[in-house]
């Protein structure tokens, strides 16, 4: 039974995640397509984003105390299904940002319930199993990822929009049927919520419980540094580096693009078969090389041409990006659900989402600002340099706490 309820799980999010990008994959085509304004397109990221930054805390507090996170689910599920009606009703640019935005709030609501109670998922025994369900998990979002834009590109072609509205709502439905028969264990207790009183869940007794922790505030700290640098050094730089500064191809960057999400799924895969360590270490080679990686970008983008050996060198680059991110996904993913107590558990998640949501577009802002002053390869350059001298100082802070 256990392991037919770990299959549910997976079919469930795997299900659901592939409705979901589809449909944003056609919406945002939709919206280019129709308005040919970029302003349009970053509109639809920013209410993709917003939810998701003011709901992280409460919905952590939700997860937290409900004793049945499998209805919630599927009320997560069946709402999404309902707001894919939106499109099918009236197709414009206010439908679809409305969509995008109660989609993105009702996201955030059953991302927190999932990594919440995954640790009490039967079938779910020891940490060993929860780091493989977790790199199944992964596994199976980045397959989705790498065939949703293919997928999408081809049918695109052959359906209107609305159909995939209508593809959407039959995957959340599929997904709802599949999460009702998930069965869950009580949640353990801890000793520490209920010291500190179980009524103290805002920002600053959450704050404070997870930067009063010396080795886990370790993950906040180095994950928002990561995720801040990783979107200036890699998610900007490598666009504008490829085509304006290297003049690679579309073909070319293409297949750099998908390196990343090859990286990506090898790793998981990987990592089912073999589960990291269960201690409460940060892996900090992982995320350095990470930012060896943006160096390496850059020196590229200063002294290659844009010959067939940048293209493979560029591929190799951002095939270990991809595999050493989802490496440090996992890893922190699971140690916060094994070590943080039960009691703070999906606030904690709630609240470092919510960070790191924050510090993404800020950083995508101050990134597109010093690309029209500076050249594209100052981006990698700056937040790998950053990201090295920063992880340095938190591993030498680390080691005196042990």
């Amino acid at each position: 039974m256990s392991i037919n309820n770990r299959v549910l799980f997976l079919f469930s999010k795997g299900i659901s995640h592939i409705g979901t990008r589809l449909f944003t994959f056609a919406l945002s085509w939709y919206i280019l397509s129709q308005t040919g304004s970029g302003l349009s397109f970053s509109i639809s990221l920013l209410v993709n984003y917003l939810p998701q930054i003011a709901l992280s805390l409460f919905v952590g507090n939700l997860s937290d105390k409900t004793p049945r996170p499998n209805r919630i689910l599927v009320l997560c599920d069946v709402a999404s299904a309902v707001v894919c009606c939106l499109p099918l009703l009236h197709l414009g640019l206010a439908s679809i940002y409305c969509t995008i935005f109660l989609l993105s709030a009702i996201s955030a609501v059953f991302n927190n319930v999932i990594d919440t109670h995954l640790i009490n998922l039967n079938g779910v025994d020891n940490a060993e199993v929860l780091k493989k369900l977790t790199s199944s998990a992964q596994f199976i979002t980045s397959v989705v990822n790498i065939a949703a834009p293919f997928i999408g590109g081809i049918l695109i072609r052959l359906l209107p929009i609305q159909m995939f509205a209508i593809i959407n709502i039959g995957s959340f439905l599929l997904s709802a049927f599949g999460e009702i028969w998930l069965t869950y264990r009580p949640r353990r207790t801890g000793n520490d919520a209920r010291n500190t009183g179980r009524g103290q869940w805002g920002g600053r007794a959450v704050l404070s419980y997870m930067f009063g922790q010396k080795k886990l505030r370790t993950f906040f700290l180095a994950n928002s540094l990561g995720n801040f640098c990783f979107s200036a050094g890699v998610n900007v730089a490598l666009p504008l580096i490829v085509t304006t500064t290297l003049g690679i191809s579309s073909g070319g960057y293409g297949l750099i693009s998908s390196s990343i999400a090859i990286g990506s799924v090898l790793c998981a895969m990987w990592r089912t078969k073999a589960p990291s360590d269960s201690r409460l270490q940060y892996p900090f080679l992982q995320l350095g090389l990470i930012g060896g990686c943006m160096l390496i970008l850059s020196l590229l983008a200063c002294i290659s041409n844009q010959g067939s050996r940048t293209v493979m060198a560029l591929c190799a680059i951002m095939f270990a990006v991809g595999w050493l991110s989802v490496d440090i996904n996992i890893k922190s993913k699971t140690t916060i659900q094994l070590f943080v107590d039960p009691e703070y558990l999906g606030k904690v998640l709630g609240m470092s989402t919510s960070i790191s949501y924050i510090l993404i577009p800020l950083s995508l802002v101050i990134a597109g600002a010093i690309s029209e002053i500076w050249p594209a390869f100052v981006l990698p350059m700056s937040n790998g340099t950053l990201l090295v001298i920063v992880l340095i100082l938190l591993w030498l802070v680390d080691r005196k706490t042990v």
